[in-house]
């Protein structure tokens, strides 16, 4: 049960647990020994980001602060000699409460209010109330981290999408130099943006490393995981004008951003800022956004895979559904009518073509159950966008080294980690194709480059194009003087003075503007009047130049089943009982790319996050011929 890769850490540590609280807003006292806020108040946690407009500056807690604020907060915090004995310190612990019954921020709970964009009139209108409640990202394994004080320095073994900006973090809370501090992040198992922020209980552990001189480790239990992190949770009351012909003319979107009891060092309510963005999607459509950031007493709203997009799809493509199903014009036809023909985001015609081929394939099979989405997946903010705009000490850039080494081995550096996505595989890749030499070892999560790790489909962009730019470069030394093994045998038995360091480059990419990629989904369902079953999903997607075929492949059809668990069956309101999907309930999916290179050195385009933004909308329009869905979960028999 408590098993995780920091046991294999050699050297004793000793365990954490967290008594957590059990209800939702109260305040509340601990009886026994434990350590409490108190204890570590004099550590803060910073922002990545800067609060944008009126937002309100919201403390970040390490542990709570005499006041509950959501099911799951960490109050205190107890050590044993191992989890068992932690678990049992724990439950010595008393807690007593006194509920409040009173808005979190007073008057109304509201953080953000703003609105922006116009629409114009049409011959009809629609309205719609659309939701996409809370869900959680789920790995396979959960959060693990290992704190030890060696040498003077604070080693970190952590299970996180980007080493570099945790040791940011850190040093800032602990106003210790990062020099002091090493970060050490092997293969991840599974992030699906959970792992992007370093939270709470993972800084917690940290602080208390830190107070107490002693060597801890804390492995997140499934139950805690599903309670405490989250993303998703928006409501959507929309008013759609469109005409006869099909063409909409305006939209008005009133959102309720549920962004928790506070926001996270690094996403903040930045999930809000991607959805606005990525609304029009790949439609020509005015849309009016009024916007509330609500302070609920949930738990902070993270980055979960597709951060903020699947929200975007969901809401435009069920509404393009809706009048499709009015004027009973052909669902694609109708895509087309409003569509952006300006974009530069891969062959849009060819895409188009083969959904319509793809959707009378199914229509002549099925009949009934098939539902559509098209859409662009942005991928890869640029410094501009997450410096410039949203006042964030991250940038979109990726350092990528490469040396030829004595021993014959090529090494490439980088800060992006694997968790599941092939980066490793990608990059050696991308090194030994342009140098023509295969012994290439890859070293992710690496602090002796400059980069942010991996997050928002952008690796590949990033690191991808930034080890292309180095080893061409590399290459270009190395032919000068009569290619690898001839370098090898100068570097190893000639009396020149050089060494392996003559033979290294480095190289930092990123965009001029994120990077799009035009993409279809098309699914099939059945319902039997008791139970959705996903019988097929067509998805085709241009990849421009793909890093690894399968790699890719493999990341489409992971988030079509991850969007389908989000769609029937995952509840974060039963942590114990959370129903993810498995072989047994996943679609027969075939998935087509198409290779439009991208204005990026390799071609290449964003494809992490992709399947699982527009999944959830062709699986939930499929449904509709059944009955409207306007809420994730889907609801039905109920």
């Amino acid at each position: 049960m408590f098993y995780s890769y920091v046991d294999d850490v050699k050297g004793d540590y000793e365990s954490v647990a967290f008594i957590r609280s059990s209800k939702s807003y109260a305040k509340f006292t601990l009886s026994g020994n434990a350590f409490t806020w108190e204890d570590l108040k004099d550590y803060k946690i910073p922002k990545v980001f800067e609060p944008e407009g009126k937002l309100k500056d919201i403390e970040i807690p390490l542990l709570a602060k005499g006041v509950a604020l959501y099911v799951g907060q960490p109050l205190g915090m107890v050590i044993g000699k191992d989890p068992y004995e932690a678990e049992d310190k724990k439950e010595e612990i008393e807690v007593e409460y006194e509920e409040i019954n009173q808005p979190l921020y007073p008057p109304d709970n509201v953080i953000l209010s703003f609105s922006k964009g116009n629409y114009e009139l049409g011959e009809n209108e629609l309205n719609l109330k659309l939701k996409f409640n809370r869900q959680s990202p789920a790995p396979l394994e959960g959060r693990a981290i290992a704190v030890r004080h060696e040498d003077g320095k604070l080693l970190i073994r952590i299970s996180n999408q980007a080493p570099t900006v945790v040791r940011k973090i850190v040093s800032k809370m602990l106003s210790l130099d990062e020099d002091k501090i090493e970060i050490t992040v092997p293969r991840v198992g599974g992030g699906f943006g959970a792992k992007q922020d370093i939270v709470m209980e993972e800084l917690a552990v940290i602080a208390l490393s830190f107070y107490t001189g002693k060597n801890l480790k804390w492995i997140e239990t499934k139950s805690e995981h599903i309670m405490t992190s989250q993303g998703r949770g928006q409501s959507h009351e929309i008013k759609v004008y469109f005409n006869n012909n099909g063409k909409i003319t305006g939209i008005i979107d009133n959102l309720d951003y549920d962004m928790g009891a506070f926001p996270l060092p690094w996403s903040g309510i930045s999930p809000l800022y991607v959805t606005l963005m990525s609304m029009k999607s790949v439609y020509n459509i005015s849309i009016r956004n009024n916007v509330r950031v609500i302070g609920t007493n949930n738990p902070p709203q993270g980055a979960f895979r597709g951060f903020g997009r699947p929200e975007a799809f969901f809401i435009i493509e069920r509404i393009m559904d809706e009048v499709s199903r009015k004027l009973n014009i052909n669902p694609i036809e109708l895509r087309e009518i409003n569509l952006n023909k300006d974009l530069e985001i891969g062959n849009v015609t060819q895409v188009l073509n083969k959904m319509k081929n793809k959707y009378k394939e199914y229509k002549e099979k099925y009949g009934k159950g098939i539902g559509v989405s098209l859409y662009v997946h942005y991928a890869s903010p640029t410094s501009k966008v997450l410096i410039g705009e949203e006042k964030s000490f991250v940038g979109g850039y990726e350092c990528v080294s490469i040396r030829l080494k004595t021993d014959g081995k090529v090494e490439v550096k980088t800060t992006v980690v694997d968790m599941g996505q092939g980066i490793s595989k990608v990059l050696k890749k991308i090194v030994s194709e342009t140098l023509n030499y295969d012994k290439v070892n890859v070293i992710i999560g690496s602090q002796d480059v400059n980069g942010y790790g991996s997050w928002a489909s952008r690796s590949t962009i990033t690191a991808g194009n930034a080890a292309l730019l180095a080893a061409k470069d590399l290459k270009e030394k190395i032919d000068k003087l009569g290619g690898i093994e001839r370098v090898l045998d100068k570097l190893n038995n000639s009396p020149w003075d050089i060494d392996d360091k003559e033979f290294y480059s480095i190289k930092c990419y990123e965009p001029q503007d994120m990077v799009g990629a035009i993409s279809g989904q098309i699914s099939v369902v059945n319902f039997d009047g008791l139970r959705i079953k996903a019988l097929e999903n067509y998805t085709i997607v241009d990849v421009g130049i793909a890093g690894d075929e399968e790699e890719v492949k493999g990341q489409i059809i992971g988030g079509i089943v991850q969007s389908l668990g989000g769609l029937l069956y995952e509840d974060v309101n039963s942590p114990f009982d959370y129903l993810l999907p498995t072989a047994v309930e996943a679609p027969k999916v075939s998935v087509e790319l198409l290779n439009t290179p991208s204005e990026t050195p390799g071609g290449y385009r964003g494809i992490g996050e992709n399947s699982i933004s527009g999944a959830y909308a062709s699986i939930a329009n499929a449904i509709s011929d059944f009955f409207p869905v306007y809420e994730i979960r889907v609801k039905y028999n109920a």
